[in-house]
């Protein structure tokens, strides 16, 4: 029996995860157009965001919670998401936010105010030719001059194998009765059995190979919503660019924000290849080829124009940054896409002791006594290094802080009171950054419990024990109570001596 009309192809018979993107934050895009050159929205001002397929909404309410100044709107055509979205913006005491039930079609017949920003996590590539038309259109129709997109997408050359596999799935859930949860399990045994039995495209698919393995370690209700629908098509960046020209959108840059510094991104002699090639897209899509690239984030602008440098180094001076990690948490080696870096110290480790201290633009950093020694080059190569590293995160400005809070603290109270259902990370607005901070299971039994280490060490082995989760350290599954116990007092260590600390920091947490 065919499923309902107005689906569009799309699984609406199972909630979509409750998913986080920071990748989304109105921060992080400003610091893309930063890093692209390019003229970006105000941070002090009014600005307008639409979230188009938001899902859930968690990501559209943590970031309308965390910046007042954005009126937000997400949209999505299933109500079920909708009314969950809805929910939390409720429970959460969020104004500034609004939550559409609307196709897309639909979407272009309302009577809605220009946007600044519009943000797409994973859409463009779970809906068909005609839906990304309408997408397009609503960009072209509704996106300020200099207004900002986010498109994120599953790309080439990078799922040329999981593509088959994907057809081959979905194809064999909808033989059978059963659930949808089932009719995924059963493809994904089916998939295996094949494998098994020596099919030989499998074989000569590595990529599809891991990807089938990986596939046990996820949550049903995601993979029916990743592989399950009618609608499922990676693509060549050049291709999204070229579509994109039409709404009059011109790629900025990538918010992963790694992408955006080929020394971490390509090996030397990629680079080099990269290099000779003139056209942007062109160049974007052979950068793919040389990572193998599966999925992009890439952030366009609609006719926003070239900063002069001297405007450039006005603007970064005052962009204020942050740690997104604990000081003794923060690496100075990583395994990046251009092999195993090592940064060297004298250089890099000041600005993370510096801001290990506060939260400070720039400027400050330059005035700062850890930093004093490093001539303003070599500082911004640090600190646009800590950013590609992860360590380091644009922030919001200082001015307004005490609202925003006011406002995340209303947002984190929310969360916190729900029943914790599972061991994924619980995420927590920060009025600094604008955006969202992952928090384990065992920190937020921790941040429930009484700020006393012995106590909160007691109340979290209760809580574990009565939830019956699996708790796990790395690749290993804790399952005798000796190992629960020695990894929670661990963390507990690690919690009061430095995440706590770094929480207040970013004033996540009291």
């Amino acid at each position: 029996m065919a499923g309902p009309s107005w689906s569009e192809g799309y699984v609406v018979d199972l909630d979509y995860t409750h998913g986080y993107f920071r990748e989304l934050s109105p921060a992080q895009l400003r610091y893309v157009a930063l890093l692209g050159g390019v003229e970006a929205p105000s941070a002090g001002t009014e600005f307008a965001y639409f979230e188009l397929g938001c899902g859930n909404g968690f990501s559209t309410a943590l970031h309308a919670a965390a910046n007042p100044q954005g009126r937000f709107c997400g949209v999505d055509f299933n109500p079920t998401h909708i009314r969950n979205a809805q929910k939390l913006a409720q429970d959460a005491g969020i104004e500034n936010v609004r939550f559409l039930e609307k196709s897309f079609a639909e979407l272009l017949q309302e009577e809605l105010e220009e946007a600044d920003f519009i943000a797409l996590h994973g859409v463009w590539s779970w809906v068909g030719a005609e839906q990304r038309q309408q997408l397009l259109e609503f960009m072209r129709r509704k996106l300020k001059p200099g207004g900002m997109v986010y498109l994120s997408y599953n790309c080439l050359p990078g799922l040329a194998q999981v593509a088959p596999l994907q057809r081959l799935l979905n194809d064999h859930a909808s033989l059978g009765a059963g659930d949808r949860v089932e009719k995924v399990r059963r493809s994904m045994e089916f998939a295996l059995r094949l494998q098994q039995a020596g099919a030989r495209f499998f074989a000569a698919s590595p990529l599809a190979t891991a990807r089938l393995a990986d596939m046990g370690r996820h949550d049903p209700h995601y993979l029916a919503h990743e592989y399950h629908n009618a609608n499922w098509s990676p693509f060549y960046h050049a291709d999204v660019a070229r579509e994109l020209a039409q709404a009059k959108l011109a790629f900025a840059g990538s918010a992963s924000l790694i992408d955006n510094f080929e020394q971490f991104a390509l090996k030397p002699e990629m680079a080099k290849i990269v290099a000779e090639i003139s056209e942007r897209a062109m160049a974007e899509t052979i950068k793919d080829f040389a990572r193998n690239q599966t999925f992009r984030r890439d952030v366009y602008t609609r006719g926003a124009p070239k900063v002069p440098p001297p405007q450039l180094e006005a603007t970064l001076a005052h962009m204020r940054f942050a740690l997104i990690r604990p000081r003794s948490a923060c690496r100075l080696q990583s395994t990046t896409p251009a092999g195993e870096v090592t940064l060297r110290p004298e250089t890099y480790a000041p600005v993370l002791d510096a801001l290990a201290r506060a939260p400070m633009t720039f400027e400050e950093l330059a005035r700062s006594p850890e930093c004093a020694k490093l001539e303003r080059v070599r500082l911004r190569q640090a600190v646009f290094g800590m950013t590609a590293l992860g360590n380091v995160l644009p922030a919001l400005p200082a001015a307004g802080e005490d609202a925003r809070r006011e406002r995340t603290e209303r947002f984190n109270r929310a969360i916190l009171r729900a029943p914790v259902t599972s061991v994924i990370d619980t995420i927590l607005a920060s009025p600094v950054l604008g955006a969202g901070l992952h928090v384990n299971l065992i920190d937020r039994l921790f941040l429930a419990a009484p700020r006393d280490e012995a106590k909160a060490i007691a109340a979290a082995r209760a809580a574990i024990a009565a939830s019956g989760f699996k708790l796990r350290k790395g690749s290993q599954t804790l399952d005798s109570a000796s190992e629960i116990d020695a990894h929670v007092k661990e963390r507990a260590r690690f919690f009061f001596a430095d995440f706590l600390p770094f929480l207040r920091s970013l004033r996540a947490a009291d």
